[in-house]
This record gives structure tokens, sequence and C-alpha cells, in this order.
């Protein structure tokens, strides 16, 4: 959601609890109001018959007596301090034919020796009769504010948060790579000043920092190789030279920890460009060409270690990823299927355009299957495997926004990977341990 729709539905929200409790307020207010002025009217009607009392006239035609009640009253009724009252009810009106609110002021004077109680009433609007129209005015009130809020809104998308849109788009376009460093639009506004200010420290940081990392991936690789191909060409020439059958054990362990060494070197390496993306998808791979080619490629490998492999592949499946890592990807993943395989066992891949599913029988990891796409995690800590596959598998689903899930289940070890965004992968394993058992009870 939108900063603007986000300000603009709290200012609504924000309006609305206002508008209702101010459309209370002023209905009962207007209530009162009527009710005050139409008593001070009764009064100053009351004072006006008090006077014709006093003149002594006959005055009981006079329209002030339509609705007044003149009473003679003995002094002790009249009520101490006090020169009037009102009371007020829901009666029938008989001129308009319905219940309305009757108001009844009563004064008390004293004309000569006699004490009068004068009485007036009239008929005045109710609660009721008040509220379509505060009703029908807050509605008017309240699509007027509406209307302005939206206009607001997007009056403020389009021009103070203007300066916040360029700088968004600039960061956006951002790249480790790049030779100069961002240029952020000019702006009045202190906040985004500041936030300019932020980013440009920030992003002269960043890339002061990979340029350093860089540099030092690159002099390690570079230093590294030297001595690694030294050594190995002398433990060659050791090995042709005459030694003992303990000394070629020994130089053979040697072998193999360089070779791991040369191994644990490329990987890290890999992963080290990986974060740093340096690997940019230039057009869509043909992933379906791709996985056939990489399992006819292991086929060799699998006969070696009686394998059985079953599958499923669409036709024509494209994905935005750069060709090597997509075929780094394919290769991390079935050279794990076939090391980590137990003999005589089965490699199924299914590729749909979904995602991608490979599932190998194996012994149960001894880890929880979320760890063992860590560095140097391994599911079996006696394998030769250097543990960093799955992590390299991992980085390049990250920076291609793929969902990655691993997953244990009837003694197969199931990867799946989904190709779409916002599904996540362990859609792809719902009712696979069906075909699954299937396949190991078919025959070979």
């Amino acid at each position: 959601m939108r900063l603007t729709t986000k300000f603009t539905l709290w200012y609504f929200g924000i309006m609305l609890v206002v508008l209702l409790i101010g459309g209370a307020i002023v209905y009962y207010e207007i209530q009162w109001k009527i009710s005050r002025v139409e008593v001070a009217r009764h009064e100053r009607l009351n004072d006006i018959i008090a006077q014709q009392i006093r003149d002594g006239g006959d005055y009981s035609g006079h329209p002030t007596r339509r609705r007044a009640t003149i009473t003679r009253i003995p002094a002790d009724s009249v009520p101490r301090g006090i020169s009037s009252y009102y009371t007020r009810g829901v009666e029938w009106n008989p001129e308009f034919q319905g219940r309305e609110y009757r108001l009844v002021v009563t004064s008390f004077y004293t004309i000569g020796d006699v004490h009068y109680r004068v009485s007036t009433y009239s008929f005045i609007p109710s609660f009721y009769q008040l509220l379509p129209g505060v009703l029908d005015s807050f509605k008017w009130i309240l699509l007027l504010l509406l209307v302005l809020v939206v206009i607001s809104g997007g009056l403020i998308s389009k021009y103070i948060l203007a300066p916040f849109k360029r700088t968004l788009r600039v960061i956006q376009s951002f790249e480790l790579k790049q030779k100069d460093g961002i240029r952020l639009p000019g702006t009045s506004t202190s906040e985004f000043r500041e936030l300019n200010e932020f980013l440009l420290k920030m992003t002269d940081k960043v890339r002061e920092d990979y340029r350093s990392l860089k540099e030092f991936t690159e002099n390690a690789s570079h230093e590294l190789q030297t001595p690694t191909a030294i050594i190995r060409g002398k433990l060659d020439l050791l090995m042709e030279s005459d030694i003992r059958d303990e000394q070629a054990v020994l130089i053979a362990e040697m072998q193999n920890a360089l070779e791991r060494l040369s191994r644990i070197h490329s990987s890290l390496t890999l992963l080290t460009k990986l974060e740093n993306q340096e690997y940019a998808a230039e057009e869509p791979v043909n992933f379906s060409r791709l996985v056939r080619e990489g399992l006819a490629s292991f086929h060799e490998l699998m006969q070696m270690k009686v394998l059985r492999l079953v599958a499923e592949i669409e036709d024509k499946i494209y994905i935005p990823l750069h060709a090597s890592l997509a075929d780094l990807l394919l290769t991390n993943l079935v050279s794990n299927a076939i090391r980590h395989n137990e003999g005589a066992g089965i490699i199924f891949v299914r590729l749909r355009r979904e995602g991608l599913v490979i599932a190998n029988t194996g012994r149960e990891p001894q880890v929880p299957t979320e760890e063992l796409f860590e560095r140097f995690k391994k599911g079996n800590p006696g394998s030769d495997s250097i543990g960093i596959g799955l992590a390299i598998v991992r980085q390049i689903c990250d920076m291609s926004y793929f969902d990655i899930i691993y997953e244990y289940r009837q003694g197969f070890h199931i990867l799946g990977i989904s190709f779409l965004p916002r599904q996540a992968a362990s859609k792809l394993l719902q009712n696979l341990s069906v075909p699954l058992q299937k396949i190991r009870q078919e025959p070979e």
C-alpha cells in the first residue's frame, strides 16, 4: 500500500471519528439551544400576560392568552427563590396530529396582594425530527471532506513526495559495480535532505567495502593458486619417485586434502561472486534442454553407482537465470543426489512450469534439513562432501527470487525449487509421496 494511501486512510478514519462525535455534540447542542430559546420566549410571554393583569383590562380574548393558563394561588404555594421553571415531555399535538415535545413554562407573580401562576406552552421539534437534518448535513460534509482528502493525497504524492520518489528510483538503479557515486535530487524538505545525506554516506561506504572485498578475494584467489599448483606438482614428482608404500599412502592423503582445499577455495570464491550479484540474467535460459543435457552428462556416473533415473521433464520451460548459474544449480543438485545416494538407489527428477523437484534415496540426515543450506553443514559428517554445494544452490535461488525447500520423507531426500513468484516451494512437494513409493516398487 502506498504511503499517501495510508495517510489518506488514517486521516479519513480520524476525520470520521471526529465527525461522529461532533455530530452527536451538535445534535444535542441544537436541541438544548432550541429549548433555551423557547423557554426565554415563554418567560417573556408570561411577563406580558402579568402586565396585562396589572393593567386591569379584559385581555381574555387576546392572542397571548390562547395557550396560557392563569391561576390564583395561596401565598404558601409560591416557591421561594424561583420565579419560573419549565417542564418538557412528549405529548400528542392535536394540531399536527403527531407526538411532539410539549414545553410548559410556569412563572409566579404577585400583583397587589394576589399571587398568580401563569403557565404557557408550545410544541417544539423532537430529537427524532432534528436527526434527519443533522445526518444529511454531515453526509454532505463527509463527502466534501473525502473528495478534498483524495485530491490532497494526490497533490501530496505528486509534489511533496516527488523528491522521495526520485531518490527511490536512484537507489533502485544503484549497483555495487558502478564507478561513480549516486546523485540524489535536491529538496527543501529537511527530512528528505537528511535521508539523502545518509544514503550518500551509506552507498559510498558500501561501494568502498565492495571494492576492498573484491580486491581481497581476487588477490587471495590469485595468490592461493600458485602455491597450490606448486604443491600439487611436487606431490606428483614424489609419486613418480621410488617411495615406500607408507609414504605413498601419506602422499595420496595429502593430494586428497589438496583437492579438497582447491574445491573449498573455488566454492567460496563463487559464493562471494554470487553475494556480490556479479551474475545478471541476460535472457531466459531453456531449462528443459539444460536438464536433459545435464542428466545425460551424469549417465555414466549413475551407471557406475547402479542408480535408476526417473525423469519427468516438460518441454520449453524458460527461467530468468544466467546460463552459467543455471548449469551450476543443476550440477550441484544432481551431483548431490548421486553422492548421497545408496547402492542401487533411485533418482527422481520432475521439471514443470511451476518448478523443479529432485529426490533421491539415501540415509536420513543427522541434522535438520533446513541447516544443510548453511556453509560447511553436512547431513553425514563422515562423507567426503565439503558442505558448500547446497549453500551455493540457496544463494542462487535467493538472488533469483526462487523459493527452495528440502525435506526427508519415507527414505527420500526431496528438494523442491519454485520458479513462480510468491509461490511456496512446499506446494511442489504436495502429493509427492505416492509417486515416489510407486517408483520404488517398480522393477528396474
